[in-house]
């Protein structure tokens, strides 16, 4: 399966459902952000960064997940050739909701089934206001998951492991990523459902 993850807005937890999908689905991680530091990261097996100025690779076999930096990536088009499924980070934020609603139409004419992914949630209201406005502004019939705001997510990035698997584990660290890894394996799930 091979998974776009855009928003032209930054810093919406793009790169996050990117490692957390990669490292649960032992996937490639195709860093098209310039200024991604992934390969800092996680180990240079899992990440292949590619450059600005170069092409994107065409993945024919296997698991790959592209995460595009914060902006219209012209290879955009190219990577929708051959992928599966688009997902479309944000924060429900007003600053975010403009920049995402630009995203969508840019994606939308790209054929492809979109998963609008609300990140960082404080609460359920925040959610539902930022679920209703795009349904104000998009025509079409629309999928979203929401994810609520939690450091977990922060703690299993610097330790290059995912949150499903941290869940797994025993005492204390299971107590801690129990919710959050049930959440990402029902993220994990749908994302499986586009296969």
């Amino acid at each position: 399966m091979v998974i776009i993850v855009y928003n032209e807005k930054g810093g919406v937890g793009k790169t996050m459902i990117a490692t957390q999908f990669a490292l649960h689905f032992d996937a490639t991680i195709i860093e098209m952000d310039p200024y991604g530091v992934l390969t800092q990261t996680l180990n240079d097996d899992i990440v292949y960064k590619v450059p600005l100025n170069e092409k994107a690779p065409v993945i024919k076999d296997g698991d790959a997940i592209f995460d595009f930096g914060g902006f219209d990536d012209a290879r955009l088009d190219d990577v929708a050739s051959f992928a599966d499924l688009i997902i479309i980070p944000f924060n429900p934020t007003i600053n975010a909701l403009g920049t995402t609603l630009k995203s969508y139409i840019r994606a939308s004419k790209l054929n492809l089934p979109i998963l609008f992914v609300v990140n960082a949630t404080l609460n359920d209201n925040d959610a539902n206001d930022a679920i209703d406005y795009l349904k104000e502004n998009i025509q079409d019939e629309f999928e979203v998951f929401v994810i609520p705001h939690t450091r977990a997510l922060q703690t299993a990035e610097n330790e290059g492991v995912s949150v499903i698997e941290l869940s797994q584990q025993g005492g204390l660290k299971k107590h801690t990523y129990k919710k959050v890894g049930q959440i990402f394996t029902e993220l994990m799930n749908k994302i499986s459902e586009y296969k």
